[in-house]
């Protein structure tokens, strides 16, 4: 059996912590030795759980006195650019949190940098790992509603999630956006693997209706068109509850998920199951991350599948970027219709 492979966060606050630390802990071959955060507290805090672990201010360090063969990047979204960079520099695998990045010129830099190391980068896509996922897919491919005709997806949350130190998710010049950098991101790939299209275009309004002096929005709508259906988002952290609901309609039938409830109406007939998981049940998700390792080593160890990820990331930044753009124009924005 080989070695296992050997890997270092960067940034260690709630996500890494709570959602990432447990899963790396748990598999067998690969293996967290070094930690860089430039907290203090936060450092101590990765010294007492790893206390085997290497633990520095920035990357930096860790990339040039630390033998490494991944990162794992679970920083503030506007550092994530330039982590890529560093770490597909020093020839390392690179899975980061999302969003990857926020417009169409900082994906063209991270791709280039990576295809120039032979790198692997990864995105956390960890909401298609979900019970309430896996089910509906399954329904979708065993033909339980025939052909998606619709697809409606409502994230209500009452305030972010929340940070160590100061919220940076309502800061743009850290989180370079609000809802839609955050729960939007999820709900772009998990769109996008359910209809099984590639999208057309978006139109997207945006707003503030919780954190009035923040300049991010904290609610926003958008309507997503794909060849054959339409999605619908609708965003907000401006709510009195937790709640995740997605409606598909298909041509034989309808599908919802209320958190971890999945019902189905097909042929006159309505059934419905509990999934052991709720889809808001915490912001972390470690029982999730464990997956998303096994596709992040996949994509290291097969080079004829590397890539797979980094191609639905960029149909994220795509509509994320064109639904900012949509929101200042007022208009529909479309997206280009050929990838890398």
């Amino acid at each position: 059996m080989s070695a296992p492979l050997r890997g270092a966060i960067i940034g260690f606050g709630n996500v890494a912590e709570r959602g990432h630390l447990p899963a790396w802990l748990a598999h067998p071959t690969m293996r967290i030795v070094a930690v860089a955060d430039s907290d203090a507290k936060r450092q101590a805090r990765a010294r007492a759980l790893l206390p085997h672990a290497t633990v520095a201010g920035d990357a930096a360090e860790l990339f040039a006195n630390v033998a490494l063969d991944f990162v794992d990047i679970a920083t503030p979204p506007t550092s994530h650019v330039p982590l890529i960079g560093a770490a597909a520099a020093a020839g390392l695998h690179i899975i980061c949190e999302k969003p990857l990045a926020i417009s169409a010129a900082d994906y063209a830099q991270v791709y280039a940098a990576v295809s120039r190391a032979g790198v692997t980068l990864f995105t956390v896509h960890n909401w298609k790992y979900s019970e309430p996922f896996r089910r509906v897919r399954m329904l979708l491919d065993d033909g339980a509603i025939g052909p998606l005709t619709g697809i409606s997806f409502e994230t209500t949350r009452n305030g972010c999630a929340g940070s160590i130190g100061d919220d940076w998710r309502t800061d743009g010049a850290r989180a370079g956006g609000g809802i839609l950098v955050d729960h939007g991101w999820h709900a772009f790939y998990l769109m996008v693997a359910l209809a099984n299209e590639r999208p057309r275009a978006i139109r997207a309004q945006l707003a503030r209706r919780r954190y009035l002096t923040a300049d991010v929005e904290d609610s926003a709508q958008c309507t997503i068109e794909f060849p054959s259906l339409t999605g619908q988002l609708d965003l907000t952290w401006a709510g009195q509850e937790r709640r995740t609901r997605w409606q598909l309609s298909g041509r034989d039938g309808h599908i919802e998920v209320d958190d971890d409830r999945v019902s189905v109406r097909r042929g006159g007939a309505d059934e419905s199951f509990v999934c052991a998981q709720s889809l808001s049940a915490g912001s972390h998700h470690p029982e999730w991350f464990a997956a998303v390792i096994d596709a992040f080593r996949r994509e290291i160890i097969d080079p004829s599948v590397r890539g797979e990820n980094l191609a639905e990331a960029e149909q994220c930044v795509q509509l994320l970027s064109q639904a900012y753009a949509s929101h200042a124009a007022a208009r529909v924005q479309p997206l280009p219709a050929v990838t890398r």
